[in-house]
């Protein structure tokens, strides 16, 4: 089962998150048939979803990120909900690109580097929160340490991983930290020196659970502990909110697919579910519309 373990140092002045997110990943991966490289990038914006939604206050907020760097793989969009619940998609998902020079998924390449990161918070105030920053190397976490420290002036070390076999996720996860004020100098360096062990996060939560990993890191330091919390991949969709999207459609439009077609057909872009509506259930949709 995913698990989302954080607490606090140094008197209370830096927070560190560190999240097994295999399962959510792996739900992703069969979902949407991802490759190797797309399951990776899709992945670790699961994960920073799962981290950034988990500072949703009640349900009613929501989180949408969107990563889109003008790579092959397209826009990468993902939806948080309170409780670190997550789904996303990627616009091409089979996209697979040859190794890097350091021997691993090129995941830049794919992303792109021409692009932006842009995150909106509904947190059910007048406005929504709108942060953008630009892309910094493609490959995810070091795009999402720049936007936290630019964008949300919380400086933020992150770091991801995904390790994917075939059709399936072998490991996921990440590990956050961030700055608080009044962290002294010497207490920054420390953990700067900590967080430079996490090169290889997929191998990490590969060979150790979460607690192992805290253990062995952070046992040295005067631990407070915050609540756990279960990351997991959900959809919202429903019957419903797919209606609103038909009868956005209009009813010339609509109509005129399910002519062609004999009904028109509305594919969930987060889990694949497809829903049918007939000239019959057409009908009944936009008469109630209209009053």
């Amino acid at each position: 089962m995913d698990v989302f373990k954080r607490f606090m140092i140094f008197d209370k002045t830096v927070l560190v998150s560190v999240i097994d997110a295999r399962e959510t990943v792996d739900k992703a991966i069969k979902i949407h048939s991802l490759s190797r490289t797309a399951a990776a990038a899709l992945g670790r914006t699961l994960v920073v979803g799962a981290f950034m939604s988990e500072q949703l206050k009640d349900e009613a907020q929501k989180l949408s990120i969107t990563v889109n760097g003008g790579g092959p793989l397209g826009r990468i969009v993902v939806l948080g909900d309170y409780g670190a619940k997550v789904r996303g998609y990627v616009e091409n998902p089979r996209v697979e690109l040859a190794l890097n020079s350091a021997g691993k998924l090129d995941v830049g390449g794919a992303v792109g580097r021409e692009g932006y990161i842009s995150v909106i918070k509904d947190l059910g105030l007048k406005e929504p929160y709108s942060g953008r920053s630009p892309i910094i190397d493609g490959e995810i976490a070091d795009d999402f340490a720049y936007y936290f420290t630019v964008s949300e002036q919380q400086p933020s070390s992150v770091a991801l991983g995904v390790l994917a076999g075939d059709g399936e996720c072998l490991a996921a996860g990440g590990i956050f930290v961030q700055i608080m004020p009044g962290c002294k100098d010497e207490w920054i360096s420390e953990m700067e020196k900590t967080v430079a062990n996490f090169t290889r996060v997929s191998a990490l939560l590969k060979e150790n659970t979460v607690d192992e990993i805290i253990e062995k890191y952070f046992s040295s330091y005067d631990v407070f502990p915050l609540p756990d919390i279960r990351p997991t991949y959900e959809c919202t969709c429903s019957r419903s909110r797919i209606e609103q999207i038909v009868l956005s459609l209009g009813k010339d439009e609509a109509y005129d697919i399910c002519r062609q077609n004999g009904f028109v057909e509305l594919t969930c872009q987060f889990c694949n579910k497809k829903y049918k509506f007939t000239e019959k259930e057409l009908d009944a949709l936009f008469s109630c519309a209209e009053g």
